[in-house]
């Protein structure tokens, strides 16, 4: 493929050359998420759940219960294990040394699980600060995702402060996802959906969730399901490309195949140089 190397606009595409990624989180460990983990592996679709590691098997109210540790390691397969803090503190609010151990253990304990060193992490009630996003970066955190829903599909200018396009109860839910698989375009599309799986029971509304399901898988040939943790992985991997210094040499120094929209889809292997006129 030759590129004339005048006016440019080289954009991101995800796996396979695709345009849109779709991903979910699910927040507190609660034996919903049983069924919701299920319910998400028979579409074919990826979530990550962020648990409270020290409040395993407490009731929270009638009905909201979170789950023993010794089932997290069936009901969570497939899918991504996050941080929510330890017992689910307001980590703006508990002073330094409470909030850092409530991040650290709370990622101690899951990592166990998770076998892998963890990316995300979910702030207990939406709250944060710049103190407590300094604490999940030392931790090694990659990710954290607020409460702030807004019905937009970019890519987030800091995953660390990462807003999500809407809770799964936003009335424009299939509004937004109909807009995500069918509309145009124009580069990378980020759809991303939140809550409570316990939520479901107490509004009796687990139709909701199941028609979105139906209806991202309907259009999986042209979506990349991921976990949030694997969005990550990819966007870093496209941060990590090198340019030539007249754009005709792009090298990906990564571990990752990274697509781009360059006149036509075009995979730069791990390890590899694109050289215009391949």
């Amino acid at each position: 493929m030759s590129i004339t190397l005048t006016m440019r606009f080289d954009s991101l595409l995800f796996p396979g050359g695709l345009s849109r990624a779709f991903t979910l989180s699910y927040d507190d460990g609660v034996t919903q998420d049983r069924q919701l983990a299920e319910l998400f592996r028979q579409y074919g679709l990826k979530c990550t759940f962020n648990l409270n590691s020290g409040m395993c098997g407490h009731k929270f109210s009638e009905g909201v219960v979170r789950m023993e540790e010794k089932e997290f390691d069936e009901v969570y397969t497939g899918h991504e294990l996050g941080g929510h803090a330890l017992c689910h503190s307001a980590l703006d609010s508990v002073g330094r040394p409470l909030m850092a151990y409530e991040i650290i253990e709370d990622k101690r304990r899951l990592e166990k699980h998770a076998g892998k060193p963890m990316l995300m992490f979910a702030y207990p009630f939406g709250t944060y600060n710049d103190e407590v996003v300094e604490q999940l970066r030392l931790a090694g955190y990659k990710g954290a995702r607020t409460t702030v829903s807004t019905g937009s599909f970019a890519l987030p200018g800091d995953f660390l402060r990462w807003d999500p396009t809407c809770h799964h109860n936003d009335p424009r839910l299939m509004e937004l996802a109909k807009r995500f698989a069918e509309g145009f375009s124009r580069g990378p599309m980020l759809f991303y959906v939140w809550g409570h799986a316990y939520e479901f029971d107490g509004m009796k509304n687990w139709n909701v969730i199941e028609e979105l399901c139906a209806y991202i898988a309907d259009h999986k040939k042209d979506i990349w399901c991921c976990t949030n943790g694997e969005l990550i992985r990819y966007v870093d991997a496209w941060k990590s490309l090198q340019y030539s210094a007249d754009g005709s040499m792009i090298e990906n120094p990564s571990a990752t195949d990274v697509w781009l929209q360059l006149g036509g889809p075009v995979c730069i292997p791990a390890g590899g140089v694109w050289t215009d006129g391949e």
